[in-house]
């Protein structure tokens, strides 16, 4: 498994004073110039901004895509899958309705299908969101883990575990996280992604932050559970703090990747066979 971190320019520099160290950067897909200035210091991947039941998928720029997957080789196209609550206006959130349910299933199904259409299933990997549960956005169904098991298994495609974001739904909607990444398609993993959860000054979480004790326990057993084979093993364990642009800039701390990075990287090949 490689290591890899969210671009940054603190990370960047950090790495060229040999304070920190990863295999590769994990780049965002909307600037050809960063990733030609990250490369000069690490190999990029580059994750892409797709969302699988969004119905946009159709109108993504193709060429672009598979222009920075070749050129970075990153070994795998994700989607996110979605099924914002605005386009099923009729249905509660939390519904556990079948039919509403397969049409979840058939919508993400649907853009996936798109998706290996141009770059080959056995290149898409399908990412698990956020639901916060009433109120939300995000309809409950499409992180239910039966759902996400059976997109997988009826179209092939991998999976990309997020932890951060299978913590904030487990404690939204009231769930044993461990329980909870247990019954997603773990047998399918191909990437992961690990970073810290806080609340902000609303009390609302957010992910993207400095781990906590918490975050590192929750990334310890997942590690754990890939080394004893109870979960596939990933091509990559990338911790997704920092980054470039408004979001990610002012959570880009210097100290923080100083600290959790070179203990990022000690876990991961800690816990590899």
């Amino acid at each position: 498994m490689k290591v890899a971190v969210n671009y940054s320019t603190e990370a960047e520099q950090l790495i060229k004073d040999s304070l920190i160290d990863v295999d590769v950067f994990k780049c965002p897909d909307f600037s050809r110039e960063l990733i030609q200035r990250a490369e000069r210091t690490k190999p990029c991947y580059v994750h892409f901004g797709l969302n699988a039941g969004s119905g946009q998928i159709e109108n993504v720029d193709w060429t672009l895509i598979k222009e920075l997957k070749n050129w970075t080789q990153t070994p795998y196209v994700n989607v996110h899958a979605v099924a914002y609550s605005k386009h099923y206006p009729q249905f509660d959130v939390l519904t556990h309705e079948p039919s509403h349910i397969n049409l979840v299933v058939d919508a993400v199904i649907r853009d996936i299908e798109i998706v290996a259409n141009k770059i080959g299933m056995e290149n898409v990997i399908m990412e698990n969101v956020i639901c916060r549960g009433k109120g939300d956005n995000m309809m409950k169904s499409v992180i239910d883990p039966i759902v996400l098991s059976e997109i997988v298994k009826r179209t092939g495609c991998g999976f990309l575990l997020d932890t951060a974001h299978a913590q904030m739904t487990s404690i939204c909607l009231g769930l044993n996280v461990k329980e909870y990444i247990s019954q997603l398609p773990v047998s399918s993993l191909k990437e992961l992604h690990i970073t810290g959860i806080q609340k902000d000054e609303n009390g609302r979480l957010r992910d993207s932050m400095p781990m906590t004790k918490d975050d590192w326990e929750l990334a310890s057993w997942v590690l754990r559970k890939i080394e004893n084979a109870e979960f596939s093993k990933p091509w990559v364990v990338a911790m997704e703090y920092g980054g470039v642009g408004p979001a990610f800039e002012w959570r880009s701390e210097e100290n923080v990747l100083a600290e959790q990075v070179p203990e990022f990287y000690k876990m991961v090949r800690l816990n590899q066979n």
